[in-house]
């Protein structure tokens, strides 16, 4: 739990307002390829990734289109189905081992009604949920595969090599061979 006191430390939030918040957090693990929510579910949880790499993908056409990765020390949810309280249609799955510390919808409502500082809480993980969003759907718009690849493997160098290629690859909008042509010509 400590990179999530260092997290919000860093945002300056007082010793007592983390931890009225962490009393409100649960700690959940799952193996890796362990399916965290499905289509079909609410996502009643906001989290926060202490370990791990998590997958968010989609189901077309029998094909599973991953559309994003979240890693170590950030925040995640299916934000639509956790804000509008509605059913999700995407899949988040644990890509490796991860554990988690997740509040409910439920508790951070209450903790919002009692707590300034949960208001700010709530209000910078949905600005980094949505400013990530908007930066992949411009990443998707003007940069070329390689442009993709490279912007990650910039960003994630060591938690990259635990990806599986054919995820990297849906990600980046390419199949796996044309991924594979890529990284040889950076390397």
């Amino acid at each position: 739990m400590n990179s999530l006191i260092v997290y919000f430390g860093k945002l300056g939030f007082s010793e007592n307002d983390i931890t009225e918040f962490l009393s409100c957090l649960k700690t959940r693990k799952f193996s890796a390829n362990e399916l965290i929510l499905s289509n079909g579910q609410l996502e009643n949880y906001l989290s926060f990734i202490d370990t791990g790499i998590v997958r968010y993908f989609v189901i077309a056409n029998d094909k599973e289109i991953t559309f994003d990765f979240a890693f170590r020390n950030s925040f995640y949810c299916a934000y639509d189905s956790f804000y509008n309280r509605t059913k999700t249609e995407v899949y988040i799955q644990a890509l490796t081992d991860c554990e988690l510390y997740s509040i409910s919808n439920e508790n951070l409502q209450k903790l919002y009604e009692r707590c300034e500082t949960a208001k700010k809480l709530g209000r910078i993980a949905t600005e980094y949920l949505l400013d990530k969003k908007v930066k992949r759907e411009l990443n998707l718009l003007t940069k070329t595969p390689q442009e993709r690849y490279q912007k990650l493997l910039d960003e994630q160098p060591k938690y990259i090599q635990q990806i599986p290629l054919k995820y990297l690859a849906s990600y980046i909008g390419v199949v796996p061979e044309t991924l594979s042509r890529i990284r040889k010509r950076i390397s």
